[in-house]
């Protein structure tokens, strides 16, 4: 904007030396002026007046462009941080954070802002490698990022929110007054992660210098020492999933290790869990004991050949058995019993009689042949 406004004082410059020059050339001037005109061609008019056209519009356009204050020069609404609050974005790749009830500004250009989390109100923004803290119900900065050399922040929750300084996170209160010191490594891993540097209920996932997951408190002692490759937050039983070396786990509300990290996957549920492990999947109440014995996520017929045709093909006969699916894998289990032969291990499963199963291993890929009691035959 300044250099458009130099440009436009020079261009007014130039406007001005020239109807200086004009009158100062008087009536002489202006009659050697109007004969000339008056034995040009028509051609030479026309251009001469386009030119004149042209030069006047890209004038009106430079003297607007130079004009164009903040209120018009933004280009267009960003995201709304509230109500009545707005963010603007500009031509330089800035924003300004704007109160429409107020219809004023409430920062200067700044390099980003990100919006509050659920139930708090209170953002981060950022002017180049500096951050602060902005209301964004109001816009009204709560604490200035050029007063402060955080190098990065996080939204405020229970009332706290994570800052770095020299390569350190603590948590600061909307005071800015430092409430746990700069005493945790930072780490990439937990700033991707969603729930990483932020308090619920009064516990903050966090990690050490190797990004392994723990839990602090408000106090900012650890609760749960650093050693998991995940740590959830608390799901609606208390109860949270932890996960090392992709196998799942849970801890219960005192944080005591309710099933250790050896199962394929938990689903948690209100009143309980349903635990995957070893090709087999069941549920079981939050005082662990089973509720389902057998679980599964889907199932098919399975019919085994009978006779062979010349023209119509193999002819099938339906079996008492059916195959089960369990995470991508098949297992197979009696149709009129409804109970398992076998767990979910094998990538494939089809019937060459109707007492043999034919079998591939989801491990090893392994084939085989097993009969209706789970045994390996060959």
């Amino acid at each position: 904007m300044k250099t458009l406004s130099k440009i436009f004082q020079a261009l007014l410059g130039v406007v001005a030396l020239s109807l200086t020059a004009l009158i100062a050339g008087g009536r002489l001037a202006w009659r050697s002026i109007r004969n000339r005109w008056k034995i040009a061609s028509k051609w030479v008019r026309r251009t001469i007046v386009t030119s004149l056209l042209l030069i006047a519009f890209a004038f009106a356009a430079i003297v607007a462009y130079a004009i164009y204050d903040d209120a018009m020069g933004r280009w267009y609404a960003d995201k709304w941080l509230s109500d009545d609050v707005v963010v603007y974005y500009f031509a330089d790749d800035t924003y300004r954070v704007y109160n429409t009830s107020t219809e004023k500004y409430t920062t200067p250009r700044i390099s980003w802002v990100a919006s509050a989390a659920e139930n708090d109100s209170i953002g981060v923004y950022a002017i180049d490698d500096r951050r602060g803290f902005i209301n964004t119900k109001t816009g009204d900065v709560v604490i200035d990022a050029k007063a402060n050399d955080y190098e990065k922040a996080w939204v405020f929750s229970d009332g706290l929110a994570a800052v770095m300084k020299d390569g350190k996170v603590g948590f600061v209160d909307v005071n800015n007054k430092l409430v746990i010191p700069f005493q945790f490594d930072y780490s990439d891993k937990c700033r991707t992660y969603e729930i990483g540097y932020l308090f619920h209920d009064g516990y903050c996932v966090m990690t050490n210098k190797d990004g392994k997951f723990g839990l602090i408190d408000i106090n900012g002692n650890w609760v749960v020492e650093p050693g998991y490759d995940e740590l959830w937050n608390a799901c609606g039983n208390g109860n949270r999933i932890v996960v090392n070396d992709s196998k799942h786990g849970v801890l219960d509300s005192c944080f005591k290790v309710l099933y250790p990290a050896e199962y394929f996957y938990i689903d948690v549920l209100s009143d309980g869990f349903i635990l995957t492990k070893d090709g087999k999947k069941w549920q079981v109440d939050l005082e662990g004991n089973v509720v389902n014995p057998f679980m599964f996520d889907g199932s098919e017929y399975m019919e085994y050949p009978v006779s062979y045709c010349s023209n119509n093909g193999i002819e099938y006969a339906l079996s008492d058995y059916m195959e089960y699916y369990v995470n991508s894998n098949s297992g197979i289990m009696n149709r009129i019993t409804g109970k398992p032969i076998t767990p979910a291990l094998y990538d494939d499963v089809y019937m060459i009689s109707d007492k043999l199963f034919q079998v591939q291993d989801a491990e090893t890929y392994d084939c085989y042949i097993i009969d209706v009691n789970g045994n390996r035959v060959n």
